[in-house]
């Protein structure tokens, strides 16, 4: 072997090394886990048991067009349209005032309550058995709580 294949060898050897000993140093951190996804709430399945079999129809809170754009055909979408939602009726109140049921838009509509615009609710319908609209306004006065949604029922409905 001649100096300068030795030397050529040598500067090779050197520079494999320094890059093995600079990519083990950067190896030193710890792999972090991503925190888990944020969860996804929906009503609870008593509360959209009620939309399901009294609101959400074609024509009604269901189908493509719902009313109002009150949407009521799955927990997630049900939850993404009243829990906060100003109504598109009567804009100084919330569908569902969490914490309040007697200013809970929603529950002025099942229950008739005067300060209502439009009709009682459900068209056609009313009145709703009344263990249905205490049902509703319970949820409501007891803070509107959510129901975590499994992965399955998540859907492409953004978060809120």
């Amino acid at each position: 072997m001649t100096d300068q294949v030795r030397m050529r060898t040598s500067s090779l050897a050197l520079a494999l090394i320094a890059s093995a000993a600079l990519a083990a140093a950067g190896c030193t951190e710890k792999l972090v886990q991503p925190p888990p996804p944020e969860p996804v709430f929906g009503v609870p399945d008593s509360i959209q048991e009620v939309f399901t079999q009294n609101c959400a129809f074609d024509g009604c809170h269901g189908g493509a067009i719902p009313q109002q754009g009150l949407a009521l055909g799955d927990a997630r979408t049900s939850w993404l349209a009243i829990v906060g939602v100003p109504s598109t009726q009567r804009p100084q109140f919330l569908r569902i005032e969490p914490g309040d049921s007697l200013d809970s838009y929603v529950v002025m509509k099942l229950r008739n309550d005067p300060r209502k615009g439009g009709q009682p609710m459900p068209l056609g319908g009313f009145p709703l058995d009344s263990a249905l609209v205490m049902r509703i306004a319970t949820w409501a006065q007891d803070g509107a709580p959510g129901q975590e949604q499994p992965v399955a029922r998540r859907g492409a409905v953004a978060a809120r």
